[in-house]
């Protein structure tokens, strides 16, 4: 009898339900073109081809949806083109930015507007290749972390847009803009270059990091080192990136900007000098655009190092320091 009931009773539920193979076949993702357009930052496309090897951008699709509880999806691009992705059904906002870098470390990934570039704390030492440890700070900036040199970074963001099943490929278009400031420091009538064997310098009150959504640079101060090549027989020049200075800028509220110039002399004796460069980096008619720095400066008092038997004694061991007024 219980068996006649168990037999019954699967007939009841195998007539009441209906069974469904699971489908494997159906396309449940989009296809999406993704076109950069260069126009903001046309050099992104000659140092592509002339600098770097492996060039590529990195696409994050942040889900409006999901933006806030996971990771974004992420393809990497070879080239300064674009290329083809595929995305689940959503809507979505997209960052894109250069991965072919070395230095450039990021944090806040998780959201479009959190994330931000920065790079690793260095040294005078590492910075100006000078490879010394007892190199002195610049009055009033000791305490500012020292940090590396970021590379070159471009980023850009879409517009929001949809993805649905079935759709044709969207296209979408990204305009990338440089995430970093050039740096160039000219100082004219150097006497004595033919007797130094080492120069390199340092810049204090840079921005530590950049949001790469916005474009805004990180609050803070930052010094950087780098070092500095004779392009004639008087003339020393310095050219590096960083993420920029003074975030609040437009508001009136500016960063104090010392430069200090290293110099070893033939006779091994070592000198370092400051400059008071705020004016020149804050002067918008030196200066109008945000991205490119020029720093001109006149005289740097280097002496003649001892040469048999003869030239400046130094009277002191270690680094000798001297402040020089910046004439505007």
């Amino acid at each position: 009898m219980k068996m006649f009931c168990a037999i019954c009773l699967l007939c009841v539920l195998s007539a009441s339900c209906e069974y469904k193979d699971l489908c494997y076949d159906h396309n449940h993702w989009a296809n999406v073109r993704i076109v950069f357009d260069w126009q903001h930052a046309p050099e992104a496309m000659t140092k592509a081809t002339t600098e770097t090897t492996g060039a590529g951008m990195t696409v994050l699709f942040y889900d409006d949806e999901t933006a806030t509880s996971q990771e974004p999806v992420r393809y990497d691009l070879p080239g300064r083109e674009g290329g083809n992705v595929r995305l689940l059904p959503g809507t979505y906002q997209a960052l894109s930015y250069n991965y072919d870098t070395e230095t450039i470390l990021y944090r806040g990934m998780e959201l479009e507007n959190t994330l931000e570039a920065y790079t690793r704390l260095s040294s005078i030492g590492e910075g100006t290749m000078m490879s010394r440890t007892d190199m002195p700070r610049a009055n009033n900036t000791e305490q500012e972390p020292v940090i590396l040199e970021p590379d070159p970074l471009w980023a850009a963001t879409s517009e929001t847009f949809t993805v649905n099943i079935g759709d044709e490929t969207r296209t979408v278009t990204m305009q990338p803009q440089t995430r970093v400031c050039e740096i160039t420091i000219t100082i004219h009538n150097v006497p004595n270059l033919q007797y130094s064997s080492q120069f390199g310098g340092a810049l204090s009150g840079l921005a530590p990091s950049v949001w790469m959504a916005s474009g805004q640079i990180g609050e803070g101060t930052a010094t950087q080192a780098f070092s500095a090549s004779a392009i004639d027989q008087n003339t020393l020049e310095m050219h590096f990136r960083t993420f920029g200075h003074c975030p609040r800028r437009g508001e009136g509220i500016t960063n104090p900007h010392i430069l200090t110039i290293y110099a070893i002399l033939a006779d091994g004796s070592k000198w370092y000098y400051t400059y008071d460069v705020s004016q020149q980096m804050h002067n918008p008619k030196q200066n109008p655009d945000d991205h490119h720095v020029y720093i001109e400066l006149d005289d740097l008092p280097v002496p003649k190092p001892i040469v048999n038997g003869s030239g400046f004694q130094p009277t002191i061991d270690g680094w000798q320091g001297v402040e020089i007024e910046v004439d505007m």
